[in-house]
Formats: C-alpha cells, structure tokens, sequence
C-alpha cells in the first residue's frame, strides 16, 4: 500500500478538488471523512489507501492516473493578466479558473512532445518603459516586426498562431472574464479565450492581452499595466495614422459601417476617435448619449456581429495524435489523464475525433466499390 501511495501526488489533489470548484470541507463531507484528513493527505503528511483513493477519483470526476502524474503545475502569476476582470468575481471562483488553466496548459505541454512544430520568435519583448510609457508605439514596432499590412487586422487569431502562439476557446463557468494569457518555460503563449464572448469584444480582449505578453514581463502597477495594455489594443487594432480620417464627421450610421471594415465594437472605434482627437468632446459626448438612447452601450446591433475567428494550431495538435499516430479516444483521455467523456467535447467534439471516425468509413466505402468493380 505504501508502495501504491508513494505513486500519488499530493498536489494533483489539491488541483482536481480547486477545479471542480470544492472546498475542503465540502470534499470531506463527500468523502465521509474530516476535514483533517483531507488537509494531511493534500500535504502529503498521509497515506491514501487504494479504496479511499478510488473514492476520491470519484468524487471529483477524474481517472485514477491523474493523481500519481508528476509534471510541473505552473500556476498562474505575474505574466498572467486578465482583462476586463470585474471585481465582483469571487476568490473561489478564481480558483477553479486558475486549477483548470493549469490543467490544460499540462494537457498541452504532454501534447506538444509529440509533435514537431515550428519554432518561432516572433513573440519579441519590449520595455514600455523603454517608450516612456507609450504602448501604442510597442503596438506599431509589433505590426512592423510581424510584417502586417496598413489598415484593419482581418484576424487576429490568425496573427497570434501565425506568430507561434496558441488560442484556446474556454469555458470560464462565467462571464466575468474575457481571457488569460499564460506562458510557462515549456510551452508557447497560451491566450485563453472566453468562448462565449461576442467577437468584435474576443478581438480586441485578444490583442489586449497580447499586451501584455509583448509588453510586461515583470512585476507592474496592476492599474497601469492594464491601460497600457488597452493602449496597445487600441493602436493595435487601429493605428491612429490609418484610422484617423475614417473617424472624422462620424455618426451613428457611419460607426455601423465602420464596426464592419475595422472589425471592432461601434464603442471602441467612438472611444478610439474620442482619444485620437479625430472628433471634439462635446461630438463625442452628443455621440454616447445617442449611444444609450439607442440601447447600443448595452447591446449593439444583432446584424452587425462580426464572424467568429476559429483557432487552429490546437486542433493540428489534436488530429495529428488521431490522424497521423492513429490514437483512439481512450488512449488520448489515457495520455493526458482525463476520462474520455469529459476529453471528448474539450478537445474533440465534433472534430478530429469524428472526422477520423468519418474518414474511416469513406474509406470503407470506397474499399467495397473497388472490390465491385474487380469482381
């Protein structure tokens, strides 16, 4: 038995429980035990014994194997950052937030040693500081460096894979957050994004948070580094000597068909022409109020939403372990240790997985017509 305890991870435990959003006592209540034995079996000052732990994997709705794994748990600090945060979210339910991330940015770290990708370093770092300040001009070093044309970013997603990064569709359990950034010693940036964000609002959260990976490697002021960030986004998204004429003698109607060609929110091309100067404030002001009155601060038009950008490295990751190493469904929920009906609609769902499934009988098919034909 201790031969058996010694394979599990004391803080794989505390990770499964934070993601399922249980507290300790909760789980000791599950558990029919006390809260004392949960908390020295976390810190690894107890033994588990092989029915308890089998009890355990079923209460929090993981496999036996996701206990005794012993890769590192990165968590999420300073070069995290989260925008649009809304004070009212709770400590616990950052915990879960942060324990999944951690769960999934080790899926992708197994994940990734099995494959070959391409090393870029098109993720350059630049001191803010080193501009006095000025993160739109780290904004117009990062679209030169990534040789990007004049005008409207037409995907963003596109520019951060394309750059080596890798954009992740999230479920937070909330909408309180828009996205988290992470990177860690051994994978690329990670840009975890709030799946059910409009687009026009996952666009510029996307290249907020790009930001901050370019721009804030170190400790900062929590205050500054997100205005920072959302000057970058702004510049970013719309340079000011690109958009500039387009956002003067604006009006309801032209910030409509603006939104469209410029790809961002009518609030943040009218934000945008506001801080640019391209209109004066009181247009801006008689611009908001028309805004609210319209009900376009809370919601703006339906016809206007923009597409969603789909991602697409992790998916390459994914049918690569399906396609070209012809995995099954249990053996990749095996891999990354996780039970196959939770790994199937994370990172499968109507995907690779089925896509496998479907080339498989095409080629079925297409095998019984040749032997038709030669008979």
């Amino acid at each position: 038995m201790a031969k058996n305890y010694r394979k599990i991870n004391p803080e794989m435990i505390s990770l499964a429980r934070e993601s399922r959003g249980i507290s300790q006592p909760e789980l000791a209540k599950k558990m029919e035990v006390n809260q004392g034995w949960i908390s020295r079996v976390e810190g690894g000052l107890r033994s588990i014994q092989p029915e308890q732990l089998e009890k355990l994997a079923d209460v929090l709705s993981y496999p036996i194997e996701f206990f005794k794994q012993k890769e590192t748990i990165y968590g999420l600090g300073i070069n995290t950052y989260f925008h649009r945060k809304k004070q009212s979210i709770s400590n616990r339910s950052l915990k879960r937030i942060h324990a999944c991330i951690a769960i999934r940015t080790m899926h992708i770290t197994k994940l990734l040693k099995g494959v070959d990708i391409e090393e870029t370093t098109k993720f350059f770092p630049f001191n803010v500081d080193d501009f006095d300040g000025d993160a739109g001009e780290v904004a117009r070093l990062a679209r030169l460096n990534w040789n990007m044309k004049h005008g409207p970013v037409h995907n963003v997603v596109a520019v951060i894979e394309n750059a080596g990064g890798i954009v992740i569709p999230f479920d937070f359990g909330t909408n309180e957050i828009d996205a988290i950034y992470h990177r860690t010693p051994e994978t690329p940036p990670l840009f975890f994004i709030n799946c059910y964000s409009p687009s026009d609002r996952l666009r510029f959260t996307l290249c907020h948070e790009l930001g901050h990976a370019i721009m804030h490697c170190d400790t900062f002021d929590p205050v500054m580094i997100e205005q920072q960030a959302h000057g970058f986004a702004a510049e970013f998204l719309m340079p000011k000597s690109d958009i500039y004429d387009y956002l003067k003698d604006i009006t309801l109607e032209k910030l409509m068909i603006l939104k469209q060609y410029w790809k961002v929110s009518m609030a943040a091309l009218l934000k945008r022409a506001g801080d640019i100067g391209a209109i004066t404030p009181a247009r801006s002001q008689q611009l908001w109020k028309q805004m609210s009155k319209a009900g376009f601060r809370k919601s703006e038009p339906v016809e206007l939403n923009l597409p969603y950008e789909t991602p697409s490295t992790l998916k390459q990751i994914t049918d690569f372990y399906f396609e070209e190493l012809d995995y099954n469904l249990p053996e990749f929920s095996k891999l990354i240790a996780l039970k196959p009906e939770e790994a199937k609609p994370v990172y499968i769902g109507t995907g690779a997985y089925i896509d496998r499934e479907n080339k498989a009988a095409i080629k079925e098919v297409e095998r019984m017509l040749k032997n038709l034909e030669d008979f």
